[in-house]
């Protein structure tokens, strides 16, 4: 089978490519198309979710159609294509490692510049976590039954927390009725969700901040990001300062009380964000702008894949 090969994207222009999963069932061959779109600034372009997730290493061992031509991409993206794909009709989504050529540094420029607006047009961004375990499952079906409780006792349950105390409090007396160790599962649960790469990854910080509606997705389960960023506190579960501030800018009611409506600059974002893990390490401080109060439209600091890893810090520390 031949290698799919990119069509040019429109570098002049706020241009994105869509993928469209074409419809099927979960094992069948994931078969996509592409086509050019534009960054939706007015509401007046088409709906796309956009994903969330880790590439999971270098290695792509799976192949997917694109146009009836082969692409290869990693496992943890083959994965979550299986679970994104609806069986009843096709899907349009915006994907790094699909719809960008990764090849072309120029155009990776280009996107990368547009990141913060690809997620803030997205209708929908999606979070894959990976494939999920019986400790994982136990504790997405807990939230999930939370979920659907909040809907049924109150429609504001979205506005405020407190809402939440007493659905979630005769849920989990019925749960421990049952399992005396049902909080302790979901500690546990938690613990090793919250372990994994994607709460490390830079470019989350920007992804997960932009949306307007995100749902969290492990294995074949899924719940709304607003109710998963509330869950730790509500199990007795102290999670470390890094997690916290992604949860923290999860759509919902505590975004507007975390960090992110304090100092943005890009210094203060590298010493809070510094550490944490991109593929090219240049990223680093890529991923930040789009998310930093002062260097978001510098002339110094504008992506560039022809640059060293060098050059990008020394620039950097001069704008700094």
């Amino acid at each position: 089978m031949d290698t799919y090969k990119y069509e040019p994207l429109d570098l002049d222009k706020p241009a994105v490519r869509l993928l469209r999963l074409l419809r099927g069932e979960l094992g069948d061959v994931v078969e996509c198309d592409l086509f050019q779109g534009w960054i939706d600034r007015d509401d007046s372009g088409m709906p796309y979710d956009a994903l969330s997730y880790t590439w999971g290493g270098t290695e792509k061992p799976n192949t997917i159609k694109v146009h009836g031509t082969a692409m290869h991409v990693t496992a943890n993206l083959y994965s979550a294509l299986q679970h994104l794909r609806l069986k009843d009709e096709d899907r349009i989504l915006w994907i790094d490692a699909i719809c960008i050529d990764q090849s072309n540094v120029h155009e990776r420029r280009h996107q990368v510049q547009h990141m913060g607006e690809i997620y803030k047009g997205a209708e929908h961004v999606v979070v894959w976590l990976g494939e999920g375990d019986v400790a994982t499952d136990l504790l997405m079906g807990t939230m999930k039954r939370l979920e659907e409780r909040l809907l049924e006792v109150s429609g504001d349950w979205r506005r405020s927390a407190h809402l939440w105390i007493q659905p979630w409090t005769d849920l989990q007396s019925s749960d421990e009725r049952t399992n005396t160790h049902h909080r302790s599962h979901l500690r546990h649960g938690m613990s090793s969700i919250l372990k994994r790469s994607w709460f490390r990854r830079i470019w989350v910080l920007q992804e997960i901040a932009h949306a307007r509606v995100a749902t969290i997705i492990c294995g074949n389960k899924s719940i709304s990001a607003r109710v998963f960023a509330q869950i730790p506190p509500l199990i007795g579960l102290v999670v470390d300062n890094h997690c916290q501030a992604i949860l923290d800018i999860m759509p919902g009611f505590t975004c507007k009380e975390s960090w992110w409506n304090e100092d943005r600059s890009l210094h203060k974002l590298l010493m809070k964000f510094g550490h944490s893990e991109a593929s090219d390490k240049r990223d680093i401080i890529y991923a930040l702008l789009g998310i930093s109060s002062d260097a978001s439209d510098s002339k110094i600091l504008i992506p560039e894949y022809t640059k060293s890893v060098r050059e990008v810090i020394r620039d950097t520390t001069s704008y700094i």
